[in-house]
């Protein structure tokens, strides 16, 4: 029989090599990544994610007689068909360069007073192309893809 005070032994694992394994799995996992390639990329892909990125532009009508009427426009995602007196538009350019045009309307009778036509770009923001009737449409200078209308000052 075996004494009480006989310690039975345990070949294979222990502690401290269970420690020593996982050292060793971690700096493999961080050596191999530091030097693979990208295993989710195929040879003729870029480095795009494959989202496509969108710009968002916005149209403030600080008018109180005038609405905008949006007339036509190419590169936009559905922009609505009118920006009302202190309100604004969202803009979402799909594909550079996009282009805008609102006629000019007068709030009380919807009389056609005016009109302004816009280019939209992803790099530059807004850029005016013309205007006509009682507006000032103001691209703000710290951010190129705010418009602001505003009334003309004669």
């Amino acid at each position: 029989m075996a004494k009480k005070t006989d310690v039975m032994s345990i070949h294979g694992i222990q502690g401290s090599s269970i420690g020593f394994v996982l050292v060793l799995f971690i700096l493999l996992v961080i050596v191999t990544s530091m030097f693979s390639l990208n295993p989710y990329s195929y040879p003729d892909e870029d480095d795009s994610s494959g989202i496509q990125t969108v710009q968002s532009f916005r149209v403030f009508n600080q008018t109180t007689a005038y609405k905008l009427n949006v007339v036509s426009h190419t590169n936009i995602q559905n922009p609505g068909t009118t920006v009302r007196s202190g309100e604004s538009q969202a803009l979402v350019l799909v594909s550079s360069p996009g282009f805008i045009y609102y006629s000019v309307l007068n709030n009380s009778n919807s009389a056609y007073v005016g009109a302004l036509s816009v280019n939209l770009s992803s790099t530059a923001g807004f850029s005016i192309n013309s205007y006509s009737g009682p507006i000032a449409p103001v691209v703000l200078r710290e951010d190129p893809y705010r418009l602001v209308v505003r009334y003309s000052i004669p």
